[in-house]
């Protein structure tokens, strides 16, 4: 069957003719949009469209005021005259110098074409706006005393005009699978079956069928069946494509997507949560979660990429899905030059990028974690647990004030005879070790790299290690410190240079550089970890910038990811905001020890001048936020204990307080300090482990937009603030959250047609607009347009009311139809343009895996959660990265398709060769091929193989009786009984199966060893290998395979 898409735009338009409320025929009429527009925009417009760039011999065929102007004697068209149009006289000449379209351009017009032209203009030439862009008014409904609901009045109306007539309705159990189906993406159980037709006895159909639809509404089945498409339109995936296509975080969002669909959030809440949720006053944490719908666009992490080109990318990706997903335009059409079919500039185009343009991201993704902006979002058990431990660092706390009292007394009498050369130093417990530069008193006999002992070099602490510039010095090996995981190293230090060199490094001297190296680079303070440069490297760098020659205290703590997130840089005791540089590190470095630890030098940096002392290193310890405080204090609490206890201020009296408990005897007071250190670093590491989200969040400056000279990123052309297309309103959204609002407005001709298209499309397996990406020139006219008016009327009526849209489309007789084509409906309407019978459509590859796992009794319907990772083909990830695909185990392997991590540059392959979209961009319509290898991939996959074995065993546990448990097998699977051809084929094959297995043990053996799940051994293995495939031809069914 001719596929719709690629049908002459005459034979689409035919429904759009007997629509349209006029008592003269198509002979008779002819209407701008509707006839001549497409003729104009597929043979004119890319030389006399909008594009003024492109636009040849200055004549604009778009707009009638232009193409009736004068051109000197002349006009291209003279309305009520064809023969004296210009328009006319071109596309008739005989002279190819004169012939429009040009002869090299391969486009032809064919003789009724140009005659509907003429005639046109002999009419008058009336042109009239793009339909799409003209304000949504809600029609009146045609009158009918056979329909019921709206929407079945104006299909009645059509089919009374087309001398149509409308098919009755599918049987009771047909209705309810292909409503289970279509809502909830999986198909009614046997008790659901049983108890729909026993209301259909007991109540009618309607009845019945209404409250099996408000059940399915209701059900959380039916968020995770919409989150679905909307995952296609929003590009998620769980990697950020490009060549390394490396992890990301983001299925809090998908989480929040369920949600709202399943507590039926209206739209418009919907729309301006996800595209400016972090813009309100006091964002919460949802409506920040909310706005991961626009960070989940490529993201690209190369190293040596141009940022600002990939901060546009970016910018486009969104633009671009928006414009898409919310107004069915192609706007993207318009990056290069002035769209060519559409009323966008180039410049309109670039100010749609300026809302998306002042994202706080550097342009370049983060390796293997979520890239900036993003927040820690918990789940509810995971807050819970938060809030558990912070009650218990509480009462830590508490039990410390408790003991306040008698610890301060305690404290005082201590410090009275403090004797200052019998006071224990604040180490800190897990330091390993420590240099203080003093001569008299070192661990490890320090000396310069050229073997010089360095001259005595005053600090604030005593003596310390100087460097010149070009000389290092060399602490030898600090075992333990990488490979070990979580370590800290804190130092005083005063830099003779910032703008370059390394102040401490270990790092190998080879290609891999493996350990650590702290340098400066423009006079920021940067700290690598590496396993492998530069595919292996996590890098973080302060934001602040730092003087030459004053002192202050460094602390570096790593938490054992050895990834970005885990590295914090404290300045003097506080926490520093850091850029992530690189963050490619997945795995600790190899080698135990690394090289020497040297100072003021690296192979592969060079060397560094300045001042470094108290250099200590906790090779098995990340140190809190409190303990880099204390050691950070540059007073000793020698000194500090000639001050007044009632004078000290308050990092005094912490540093004095911990000098007390380090140096008392007091057990009890030792242990409330230990409970209280445990407690806060369980907090901490809990806290580290929690997900997080990327989210939108706009810099305070933001950056200036600019049109780019053919679309590249480094060619500005003229400024372009904020503003949307013209030829959409007079209303200008000076920001995103206005822009968002905008969207929504109930005065936008779009944003409600191309939602309600789309529901309309998941129902009825094509759109009233066939292209519900492109409702431009170049997309198709509305098979019903008062009816998509009235459909987006009625939408924004009920407050964007998504379930309440969905119950009125599957209540329609419409809807409900049989799906037995005949004779006459085939020939006259081959495509169903017209409704009288119901559509079918093959199942997509998440609903046909889904329901393969929920018949055989293996799906595990929890909801939300972290992606899984179901059986996939080995090696399959190695031809595309260097990451590798592990397969999950126990109930991973059997959530429904929804949560199956996505690889976006390699999908499922099961899912991919199904037909579902790749999520490299966003995609709205579905699409369907035909191939062998879907076949291959029901009887083969692993997930569907063990799927038809564990529905086997369920087959041979109904009855001991043959008949019996094929009958059983067609009502769990098709929810109807077979047929009497059905089952004696069945039947027979069944015992054909069970010949072969008992031939050939070893084969049935080979079937039933598919998949992790437990065998049931209650029946004999030749039993059970015959259900298996006999299980396996019911999945293959064609009937199973669609959706009737």
């Amino acid at each position: 069957m001719q596929r719709l898409s690629s049908l002459p735009r005459h034979v689409l338009f035919w429904c759009w003719v007997v629509l349209q409320s006029t008592s003269v025929s198509m002979a008779d009429e002819f209407r701008f949009n509707r006839d001549i527009r497409p003729l104009f925009s597929d043979t004119c417009f890319q030389c006399h469209g909008p594009d003024s760039n492109t636009r040849e011999a200055g004549l604009r065929l778009d707009q009638r005021d232009a193409a009736i102007d004068d051109l000197g004697g002349y006009a291209a068209i003279v309305p009520g005259n064809a023969s004296a149009s210009e328009v006319v006289q071109r596309i008739n000449s005989e002279d190819p110098d004169l012939l429009m379209p040009p002869p090299e351009s391969g486009l032809v017009l064919r003789e009724k074409q140009k005659q509907k032209l003429a005639d046109w203009i002999d009419q008058g030439a009336a042109y009239e706006r793009h339909w799409a862009f003209e304000p949504i008014i809600r029609p009146d409904l045609p009158k009918s005393s056979r329909a019921h609901e709206p929407i079945d009045a104006f299909i009645l109306d059509a089919l009374s005009t087309a001398n149509l007539k409308p098919l009755g309705l599918a049987t009771p159990r047909t209705q309810l699978r292909r409503v289970s189906l279509d809502l909830t993406g999986l198909p009614p159980t046997l008790e659901e079956m049983s108890v729909f037709l026993t209301d259909v006895d007991s109540d009618g159909i309607e009845i019945a069928f209404e409250n099996a639809v408000d059940r399915l509404l209701q059900s959380p089945r039916y968020g995770e069946r919409m989150a679905w498409q909307w995952m296609e339109a929003a590009r998620y995936a769980d990697t950020d494509g490009y060549q390394n296509d490396g992890p990301r975080e983001m299925w809090r969002w998908r989480d929040w997507v369920i949600d709202a669909y399943n507590a039926n959030l209206p739209f418009d809440d919907f729309t301006i949560l996800q595209l400016a949720g972090d813009q309100f006053p006091d964002p919460s944490e949802q409506d920040l979660i909310a706005t991961g719908f626009n960070r989940n666009n490529r993201y690209n992490s190369e190293e040596g990429i141009p940022i600002d080109e990939f901060l546009l990318e970016n910018a486009v990706d969104r633009v671009d899905t928006t414009a898409t997903v919310w107004m069915g335009i192609t706007v993207g059409c318009a990056r290069c030059h002035d769209h060519k079919y559409d009323p966008f500039s180039q410049r309109e185009y670039y100010q749609l990028i300026d809302y998306f343009n002042d994202v706080a991201e550097s342009g370049r993704a983060i390796k293997l974690v979520n890239s900036e902006p993003w927040i820690k979002t918990p789940t509810d058990a995971q807050r819970t647990k938060l809030e558990k431990l912070d009650r218990r660092v509480a009462t830590c706390l508490d039990n410390m004030h408790d003991a306040e009292e008698e610890i301060a007394e305690a404290q005082q009498i201590w410090e009275t005879p403090l004797d200052p050369p019998s006071l224990s130093p604040i180490m800190i417990h897990g330091l390993d070790h420590y240099f203080h530069f003093d001569a008299s008193n070192e661990r490890v006999a320090i000396k310069r790299a050229d073997g010089i002992h360095p001259a005595p070099s005053t600090s604030p602490f005593g003596n310390s290690a100087v460097v010149s510039g070009n000389d290092h010095y060399n602490l030898g090996k600090i075992p333990g410190l990488i490979g070990n995981g979580r370590f800290s190293i804190a130092f005083w230090m005063s830099p003779g240079q910032t703008n370059t060199g390394v102040v401490l490094s270990n790092e190998q001297a080879n290609t891999k550089r493996e350990g650590i190296f702290i340098e400066f680079v423009d006079g920021h303070l940067r700290w690598n970890i590496n396993s492998r440069w530069i595919s292996g490297v996590s890098t973080i760098q302060t934001k602040r910038t730092f003087e030459i020659g004053k002192w202050m205290h460094i602390a570096l703590t790593n938490d054992g990811t050895q990834r970005a997130r885990g590295m914090k840089i404290h300045v003097d005791g506080e926490p520093q905001d850091v850029e992530v540089i690189r963050n490619t590190n997945s795995n600790r470095p190899k080698r135990n020890h690394g090289a020497d630890m040297l100072i003021g030098f690296s192979k592969h940096v060079g060397h560094w001048k300045g001042q470094l002392d108290e250099l200590r290193f906790y090779s098995s310890r990340t140190l809190s936020a409190d303990e880099v405080e204390l050691i950070a204090c540059a007073e000793t609490p020698e000194s500090i204990a000639t001050v007044p206890p009632a004078q000290r201020t308050e990092r005094q009296a912490r540093v004095m307080r911990a000098a007390y408990l380090a140096n008392t005897d007091k057990a009890e007071h030792e242990r409330l300090l230990t409970e209280l250190q445990n407690a806060q670093t369980e907090r901490t590491k809990f806290w580290d482990s929690l997900p997080t989200t990327m989210i939108m969040q706009d810099l305070p400056e933001g950056r200036p937009s600019f049109v780019r000279t053919r679309g590249v990123y480094d060619q500005l052309g003229e400024p372009a603030p904020a503003g949307v297309p013209a030829v959409l309103t007079t209303a200008q959204p000076t920001n995103r959250l206005e822009f968002a609002r905008w969207l929504v407005d109930g005065q936008h001709p779009l944003t409600a047609r191309v939602t309600v298209n789309r529901y309309w499309q998941m129902l009825f397996g094509r759109g009233l607009v066939n292209t519900p990406e492109d409702f431009g020139s170049q997309g198709d006219l509305p098979t019903h347009p008062e009816m998509l008016d009235w459909l987006a009327s009625d939408f924004m009526d009920r407050g964007w009311d998504i379930k309440a849209t969905l119950k009125q489309m599957v209540m329609s007789d419409a809807y409900r139809r049989s799906s037995n084509v005949t004779k006459s409906h085939l020939e006259r309407d081959p495509d169903n343009l017209f409704y009288a019978r119901a559509s079918r459509k093959r199942l997509p590859g998440n609903v046909l895996r889904d329901q393969a796992l929920m018949v055989s009794g293996l799906l595990v319907e929890e909801r939300g959660g972290p992606s899984v990772n179901p059986y996939q083909p080995a090696g399959l990830w190695k031809e595309a990265s260097n990451f590798t695909y592990k397969v999950g185990k126990g109930d991973e392997l059997y959530r429904r398709s929804l949560y199956t991590y996505w690889k976006r540059t390699l999908s499922p392959p099961n899912m991919a060769l199904l037909d579902t979209a790749d999520r490299e961009w966003c995609s709205v319509k579905p699409r369907q091929t035909n191939t062998p290898l879907q076949s291959l991939t029901l009887l083969n996959d692993e997930t569907f193989a063990e799927a038809a074995r564990k529905f086997g065993e369920l087959i041979l546990s109904r009855s001991t009786n043959d008949d019996e448990r094929i009958a059983y097998a067609f009502h769990r699977l098709l929810g109807r009984a077979p047929t009497d051809d059905e089952a004696s084929i069945l039947t027979d094959a069944f015992a054909s199966y069970r010949d072969t297995f008992t031939r050939s043990p070893e084969q049935a053996k080979a079937v039933l060893s598919i998949g992790q799940s437990e065998s049931d051994d209650d029946h004999s293995v030749v039993d059970r290998a015959a259900a298996t495939v006999l299980a396996n031809v019911l999945f293959n069914l064609e009937e199973a395979t669609t959706r009737d």
